[in-house]
């Protein structure tokens, strides 16, 4: 612990240069084995070899980790007061959506996850958790004065935006299918008109505007860690869709960018 919490500026950005080509790595093997976001539609038996648990249980087991670990290292940092708090208090914002709202939304009764992507998903926020909480905690402290600069600024619409868009586009997607209907549905409505995957296109605008209102290294090799994956899955649903709803799915709805893939 006493690692953790001394950790220097030096080492801590030649750890993130590693972490970014593992990023990278990841993103490739996402590509290459077509894998679907755990939630997705298709549930991949092939990765449950340590047994499944209850999705709605697994997902708050799952994203809680990176709240704890952020804001006990942002504390422990003990940096005096100073701009960077808008920045946790954003961070904070959008897991503590992620980890005890959506959870509770999501209509999953009965189906399970692979504890295995529960437990890898765990280490990756408790990895990342750390490294958001102990730089802006104990590394880095923002003057108030940053709070005009335009790159606040841009980085703080742009991850406003992003949230509304994630959020917006996740209520589209919880109440896409009426009580007692089954089946697979195309979702429409909101981004949706332009994109196969609107809430991770927002989730990407949120985490590219972190990293631009930050203007740091670990904001940046979040948003990579964030974006990168999110579009290759974002890449591999579209396919789906289209393979699954064949003419039947809208012909100018893009993957990820609108208009443009």
């Amino acid at each position: 612990m006493d690692l953790l919490l001394n950790l220097d500026i030096e080492r801590l950005n030649t750890f993130l240069v590693y972490w970014l080509g593992l990023s990278v790595l990841s993103t490739l093997g996402i590509f290459l084995t077509k894998q679907l976001p755990m939630s997705s539609r298709i549930e991949n038996d092939k990765i449950a070899f340590l047994g499944t648990i209850d999705k709605k249980l697994g997902w708050i087991l799952m994203e809680i980790p990176i709240l704890i670990v952020v804001i006990y290292f942002f504390v422990v940092g003990e940096q005096p007061l100073n701009a960077s708090v808008v920045m946790i208090a954003l961070f904070v914002m959008h897991y503590f959506n992620r980890a005890i709202i959506f959870p509770q939304r999501i209509k999953v009764s009965g189906k399970r996850m692979p504890v295995v992507s529960m437990v890898s998903s765990m280490a990756f926020y408790i990895v990342n958790g750390y490294i958001i909480g102990h730089y802006f905690g104990a590394l880095k402290a923002y003057p108030i004065e940053w709070l005009y600069d335009p790159r606040f600024i841009i980085g703080f619409v742009m991850f406003i935006a992003g949230f509304i868009i994630n959020i917006q586009s996740d209520n589209i997607l919880i109440n896409l299918r009426g009580p007692g209907e089954s089946g697979y549905k195309i979702p429409h409505g909101g981004c949706f008109k332009f994109v196969s995957c609107p809430n991770y296109m927002g989730e990407m605008i949120e985490w590219i505007g972190f990293a631009i209102m930050t203007w740091c290294l670990p904001g940046a090799v979040y948003a990579a860690w964030v974006v990168l994956p999110l579009f290759a899955q974002a890449v591999g649903a579209h396919q789906w869709y289209k393979e699954k709803f064949q003419e039947e799915y809208p012909k100018e709805r893009k993957a990820i960018i609108p208009y443009l893939y």
